[in-house]
């Protein structure tokens, strides 16, 4: 059975540019918000959390628990590159079956080697592909785009507010010791700092600065 394809949003109800790219997404927000996401995003299901839950990390949380099984992308993700095209060949996948295939995959693989977190590449471009090693458990995921199959393992400290892709990663990594990821292809999401709603207003250097001190010292 395919894992849930969900996008965590928050005050973008008209901006979310990542469910252009998959079928049958499922968009997550605060129920205060649900009846504007409706409006904005009739194709889309709208699952609401309680507004108790505030912050893409208590988001991340409950969305785990709630789900079980899911693949979450950022609401401003826009296109697939696949960094493995070969000269010539197109670098962005525009397909939305392809694109659902390409992730159900990666779940399936996830699910048949016991591995809790899986996602893909932060690498942008064809030269940092090495063809030789197209698979990895040991390299870390990219934030905008990755899974978990819920364990006991898969929860994130809510005590940092950005940076929470560095913290999974670690975190898995050292309680069971893989990663599943796929470094043929990467979602690019647009500027954080020019796109208003989810993180833009706490996310600055500072902030950053603060989240990477606190995983360091955990």
């Amino acid at each position: 059975m395919p894992c849930k394809i969900v996008i965590p949003s928050h005050k973008r109800h008209d901006r979310v540019f990542a469910k252009k790219l998959v079928n049958d997404p499922i968009i997550c927000v605060a129920e205060s918000q649900a009846d504007l996401y409706q409006q904005f995003n009739p194709e889309c299901e709208i699952v609401t959390h309680p507004d108790d839950i505030i912050g893409l990390i208590p988001k991340r949380n409950w969305m785990a628990k709630y789900f079980g099984e899911l693949f979450m992308i950022d609401d401003d993700v826009h296109a697939c590159k696949a960094i493995c095209a070969e000269k010539g060949e197109p670098g962005r996948v525009k397909d939305k079956d392809r694109i659902t295939n390409i992730i159900q995959s990666l779940f399936e693989m996830a699910s048949m080697m016991d591995v809790h977190l899986f996602g893909f590449t932060s690498r942008i471009s064809p030269v940092m592909y090495d063809e030789s090693a197209f698979l990895s458990l040991s390299k870390m995921i990219t934030g905008c785009s990755y899974g978990v199959i819920y364990n006991k393992n898969t929860w994130w400290n809510e005590e940092i507010r950005l940076k929470e892709d560095f913290w999974i990663s670690c975190y898995m990594k050292y309680k069971e010791r893989r990663i599943l990821t796929d470094l043929r292809y990467n979602f690019e999401q647009k500027n954080t700092f020019i796109n208003a709603g989810g993180l833009s207003s706490i996310r600055n250097q500072e902030e950053e600065r603060r989240s990477i001190l606190f995983i360091k010292k955990s």
